[in-house]
């Protein structure tokens, strides 16, 4: 598979997780997901990190319903 392939597949990857990552009440950060989700981030080439990071920012500025 080529990298471009792979490096999608991560970044769809981590966003699909990125649901998980809080419980349903939205407060409690799931460990677990956390730990892949930080692994894939390791593992995602500048760009696409960052572009995952400011997604993450968004969504942690986004009001508690």
């Amino acid at each position: 598979m080529p990298q471009d392939e792979l490096i999608a597949l991560l970044d769809r990857a981590r966003t699909v997780l990125d649901r998980y990552l809080f419980d349903p009440a939205g407060e409690v950060i799931r460990d677990d997901v956390a730990e892949v989700c930080m692994a894939i981030d390791d593992a995602l080439p500048g760009r696409a990190l960052l572009e995952v990071k400011q997604e993450l920012e968004r969504q942690a500025q986004r009001p508690a319903a």
